[in-house]
Formats: C-alpha cells, sequence, structure tokens
C-alpha cells in the first residue's frame, strides 16, 4: 500500500510540474508578440487570438503548439490531443480538461 502512494504523489509532482512556467528562453512566442509562458496560459491566448494568428500557428504543415507542449513542457499526452483536434474552439477545450486533469 505504501509503495502505491508514493508512486501517485510521484506523479501529482510530476502533473504540476506540466503546469509550471517554462523558463523564459523556453517560452511561446506567439506571431502577434504575445509570451506564453505555461500551459494555463495557453487557452486564454487561444481564446483571444485572432484566427489568422491560430492559422499561422497551426495548419497543414505544422502545430506549433502541439510541439512546443510536448518537446518544451513535456506533456506528451496534450501533444498528442492537439493534433487531434480540429480547429481552435477543440484545442482549448483539450487544454482546459487537461489541466482540470492534471489539477486533480
Amino acid at each position: 500500500m505504501k509503495g502505491r502512494k508514493t508512486t501517485k504523489r510521484k506523479n501529482k509532482m510530476k502533473n504540476m510540474d506540466y503546469l509550471k512556467d517554462v523558463p523564459p528562453e523556453k517560452a511561446f512566442w506567439v506571431s502577434n508578440g504575445w509570451v506564453i509562458r505555461n500551459m494555463e496560459e495557453l487557452p486564454n491566448a487561444l481564446e483571444n487570438m485572432t484566427d489568422e494568428t491560430y492559422a499561422f500557428h497551426v495548419n497543414a504543415d505544422k502545430n506549433d503548439y502541439a510541439t512546443w507542449t510536448k518537446e518544451v513542457i513535456g506533456d506528451k499526452q496534450l501533444a498528442i490531443t492537439l493534433r487531434l483536434v480540429k480547429g481552435r474552439r477543440s484545442a482549448i477545450e483539450a487544454v482546459k480538461r487537461r489541466i482540470k486533469q492534471l489539477k486533480s
């Protein structure tokens, strides 16, 4: 039983790491000049950017948000989800769900 509690605590700590600010040099610089420093800032940025700004970062050739989430934040699960969703609204909801999951 003790081993299970230790594993659960370690997972919780790792989950909270996904929500921390990244080092300044690893922040996501949005094409409109905004800077995203952590996963919790991402849905707000997605909600408030123009369709053109979103399309600059997510299109048939790339998904900068998924790449940043995987390579900088380290959350491979969210990165996969962001690559699969269709459209900005779905991306916003996916990030919000993941944040809620990480906090629980």
